[in-house]
């Protein structure tokens, strides 16, 4: 593009091993990406790091954690994408839930950042860690 022949910017272009080094890949330089860490877990992590449970298990700890906070109506149906995307999407069971329980632990956790915001995820996450040792 530039008309020196480098290649179009794509980063692995003939100029690509002076700035990365000899054999390392051009995106080695992200700071969470690095040759070793192929997914060594074939695909199952997941963003939270919580242990496997049912959509149940998840649905009495927010209720518990919620408690008489909890709204009487549905949250903003845009609060319930958000916690559909980064949180029961993240859950590494959710793939085996139903709809229906997908969409009541998305209502829950939406609930729960409404009123407890990020620090609602984190005590979500520590919560559902204790459950599955045995303290909750």
């Amino acid at each position: 593009m530039n008309g020196t022949g480098s290649g179009g910017g794509s980063g692995d272009g003939p100029g690509a091993g002076k700035l990365y080094g000899a054999g390392v890949p051009p995106r080695a330089w992200l700071p969470d990406v690095g040759p070793e860490d192929e997914d060594p877990l074939a695909g199952t992590v997941t963003g939270l790091d919580v242990p496997e449970a049912t959509a149940a298990e998840v649905i009495g700890v927010l209720v518990r954690m919620l408690g008489t906070t909890a709204p009487a109506g549905l949250p903003d149906p845009e609060a319930v994408l958000i916690a559909r995307v980064f949180v029961v999407d993240e859950h590494p069971s959710a793939v085996r839930w139903s709809e229906d329980e997908r969409r009541s632990v998305a209502e829950l956790a939406a609930a729960l950042v409404a009123s407890r915001g990020e620090e609602g995820v984190e005590a979500l996450v520590r919560e559902l860690r204790d459950a599955a040792r045995g303290n909750g």
